[in-house]
């Protein structure tokens, strides 16, 4: 019995020997068989190489602009005036909640399409009727192909408003948006655990790559200043009115008083009704000014509220020109192509070897 697994046991190791001595038998051969065949897969990576480069030269030079910023909230000491104000009855707004621009959000915000649409209607220079999106489809040679196009035409976006565009162009200027969100625009955080905000947009045209940069972040900033504020400055318009309201009614009150402290000196002192008109006059004057005082209280308690509530942008680095220059590498490109076109060859010899070989074996 013994005898019998021992024998079992070293034709297993023969049978292992001859598979792996068979293996490298294999491999050599696949070799021999590649180094006949050098020629053809130095033409094709030749080829390859050439084609790589020619991809390289075609590729146009790209412009990159980039722009850190970060975001100052100023919410320091706002719940001591919120909770001094509502002792006034005056609503001031949560200091509290997330924000368009908490967190993440303003990495999705920087790359809403409505965002990008509202700064592609910028002018492209001041007192310009071009603008960022007609210097965009220039740069891209997509005029060019719309003019040829029977369907679209000649399209000029400078003559558009971007609340009333035209099915075709709207069509058009979405393709654009998709694009730059896609390929033009990066929105990112450099350290997870800073504020900084950068971003970063490459196009082909040097100054419509810095311009958009800028006007992208000018117009997000004054949005999220808009929504951030619009409560508070409601209540100091509110309060405002009010103001104005009661300054005019207090010197309404002081005149009518004057005029009738001036009636007593010519009136009968023997009659008795006579001062009191004028001690009702005395007394609106008094409540008028009152009320004047409380409401100039509260006005200007909003006024710092808004003040310490608006959130600061301050811009920490800005690209200047010239800006950083993109463009694929020749020198890359070619060893790439010859690589790629090379290995596909070998790949494409060894199927065909393979394939020749079991035809061979069934006929």
């Amino acid at each position: 019995m013994i005898k019998k697994e021992y024998m079992h046991q070293e034709t297993e190791m023969q049978n292992d020997e001859i598979s792996i001595a068979e293996m490298i038998q294999k491999l050599k051969s696949i070799w021999s068989y590649l180094l006949s065949q050098w020629m053809k897969i130095c033409i094709v990576g030749i080829m390859g190489a050439l084609i790589g480069l020619g991809y390289a030269w075609m590729q146009p030079v790209k412009y990159v602009a980039k722009l850190t910023f970060v975001l100052e909230d100023g919410k320091g000491g706002v719940g001591g005036l919120a909770s001094l104000a509502g002792q006034f009855g005056i609503d001031m707004g949560g200091a509290g909640g997330g924000s368009v621009f908490s967190g993440d959000n303003i990495l999705l915000f920087l790359k809403s399409e409505s965002l990008i649409r509202e700064t592609l209607f910028t002018p492209y220079v001041a007192k310009a009727q071009i603008r960022l999106v007609d210097k965009y489809a220039e740069a891209k040679s997509l005029k060019k192909g719309w003019t040829k196009n029977e369907k679209i035409g000649p399209i000029d976006f400078s003559q558009l408003s971007l609340d009333k565009l035209p099915r075709k162009e709207d069509s058009l200027l979405q393709t654009i948006t998709e694009a730059i969100i896609k390929d033009d625009l990066s929105v990112v955080k450099p350290d997870k655990k800073a504020s900084f905000i950068e971003v970063k947009v490459t196009m082909r045209d040097e100054w419509l790559s810095k311009i958009f940069a800028e006007r992208l972040v000018d117009i997000a900033t004054k949005r999220y200043i808009s929504s951030k504020t619009k409560t508070k400055v409601a209540n100091v318009q509110k309060l405002q009115d009010k103001a104005d309201s009661l300054v005019a009614l207090l010197n309404n009150r002081t005149y009518t008083a004057a005029s009738t402290q001036q009636q007593l000196v010519d009136i009968n002192p023997a009659l008795r009704t006579a001062p009191i008109a004028a001690e009702i006059s005395s007394r609106d004057k008094t409540i008028a000014a009152t009320l004047y005082a409380e409401v100039v209280k509260n006005l200007e308690l909003s006024r710092t509220l808004l003040n310490q509530e608006t959130p600061v942008i301050e811009m920490v680095d800005q690209s200047s020109l010239p800006l950083e220059k993109v463009k694929v590498g020749k020198l890359k490109s070619l060893i790439i192509g010859g690589m790629v076109a090379g290995m596909l060859m070998v790949f494409y010899l060894l199927v065909a070897r393979w394939l020749k070989t079991q035809l061979s074996n069934i006929v």
